[in-house]
């Protein structure tokens, strides 16, 4: 694996820790839907400790508190990906503006961001490398060695990697280890996660910061920052799939030992259920939008056919005799494109080997899992009987917030109070000599001075 080509990602990754020790940053959930804006206020020492002592992520959530929060609705996005570079920076700029508004005067102006990206088609693929240990002893040397021993998964032109994380190390026959340093042995080999995403979509992402004024302390994948907040620790130990249906994709990752194993991207979600309800009962969008969400579901029963929707069609929305429909053709409306979804998802699942996981949990989340009715029918489906998963508290998260629909959100400031490590993290591995000695005086100089 060619170190030089995560540079950038270095680079991110200096302004996190740049940012963690000013004590504040912001992160920022670029949905189809809406984008939502939360400032955080660190606590360096607090969360150096905790790193220290090996404590994971949600054990220092006290150092970490949600002193602005806004969302804004999301124009210019469509999928997951920037379709309008003026709409996206504008309702950003929106976003982090009333955000640090409400931060002050905890926190002043915040100039570094994390985001989250759901568009780009992302593949997941794993690879491994093995090297033999220098000196009989692991050390951070030899698992950087191992991780360039990794050869590069083949990617069609235009993809780039977003996430390489190594996800399991073996030291001879010991597997299943997370970190080796420190341990005897003769044989290292490293099992690396790699997710690609198309280059042109995470350009777009990437300058629309830019234009903000702001620097890119990391991008994440929207279902790994979902999954983050919408599974517990059990489940991301015991294996787990956190589905987030969100409004222009529904994704899903999956986690097994704490760590993320693969991740997907369908192009559906609630929008398409949306335009499905405007189209087939021709109303305008809002409206549209509006029932779905006050009296929508996955199954109807037998009262609904007696439970009247006004449902006014295009143009007749202000005359005293509106439409109305029953809730059961609503939902006969719906269903089709839920069926679909989950259909695919299953397809999908089966394709990464969800049946052979351990804890087989499944965990819903995002705006349209609050639909009544949604678990039985991911049961008949997947064949697995769902929970709402709901982000973890954070300090300072206002109520508003702590729906399913912003767990993509809480993710990132769960991601910025310690990120897994990634292949950028360690240094690439330079020859044995001066020329390596003299590397190691500039790096302590640069990290001490």
């Amino acid at each position: 694996m060619n170190f030089n080509q995560f540079q950038p990602f270095r680079g991110m990754r200096e302004r996190l820790r740049a940012a963690t020790r000013r004590g504040r940053l912001a992160v920022i959930d670029v949905g189809s839907s809406k984008i939502t804006c939360l400032v955080l206020s660190l606590d360096a020492a607090r969360l150096a400790k905790a790193e220290d002592e090996g404590r994971l992520a949600t054990d220092a959530f006290g150092a970490v508190e949600v002193v602005g929060a806004r969302t804004v609705q999301s124009r210019g996005v469509r999928r997951g990906e920037i379709v309008d570079m003026e709409e996206t920076c504008r309702a950003i700029r929106l976003a982090l503006m009333t955000a640090e508004k409400m931060a002050a005067p905890k926190v002043d102006r915040v100039d570094q961001v994390i985001c989250s990206f759901s568009g780009g088609r992302p593949r997941s693929q794993s690879t491994i490398g093995e090297v033999e240990v220098e000196t009989g002893e692991v050390t951070t040397r030899d698992i950087a060695r191992a991780l360039a021993a990794c050869p590069e998964p083949p990617m069609e032109p235009g993809r780039q990697i977003m996430h390489a994380q190594p996800v399991e190390f073996t030291v001879d026959y010991s597997g299943g280890l997370s970190d080796p340093r420190g341990m005897s042995g003769r044989k290292l080999s490293a099992a690396m996660h790699v997710m690609s995403v198309e280059a042109q979509p995470l350009a777009n992402l990437m300058q629309c910061i830019r234009r903000c004024d702001l620097d890119l302390a990391g991008i994440v994948a929207g279902p790994y920052a979902s999954g983050l907040a919408a599974l517990v620790e059990d489940e991301q130990r015991t294996g787990a799939v956190c589905i987030d249906l969100g409004g222009g994709t529904t994704s899903f990752s999956v986690f097994l030992g704490g760590q993320l194993l693969c991740a997907d991207v369908i192009r559906l979600g609630g929008d398409n259920i949306t335009r499905d309800i405007a189209a087939g009962l021709m109303m305008r969008s809002q409206r549209a939008e509006r029932i779905k969400t006050m009296h929508g579901g996955a199954f109807a029963t037998g009262s609904d056919d007696r439970v009247m929707i006004d449902a006014p069609q295009i143009g007749e929305e202000d005359t005293p005799d509106r439409r109305q429909i029953s809730r059961s053709m609503l939902i006969g409306v719906i269903r089709p494109r839920l069926e679909e979804i989950f259909e695919q998802l299953r397809a999908r699942l089966e394709a990464v080997g969800f049946q052979d996981l351990p804890g087989r949990r499944l965990v819903l989340t995002g705006a349209a899992s609050q639909l009544p009715g949604l678990d039985d029918m991911v049961n008949r489906i997947l064949g697995r009987r769902p929970r709402i998963g709901k982000p973890l508290r954070i300090a300072g998260l206002p109520q508003s917030l702590t729906g399913p629909d912003y767990s993509a959100a809480v993710g990132l400031a769960i991601y910025a109070l310690r990120p897994h490590d990634e292949i950028w993290d360690f240094e690439a591995p330079a020859p044995v000599g001066a020329r390596r000695r003299a590397s190691e005086v500039f790096r302590w100089l640069r990290n001490n001075w």
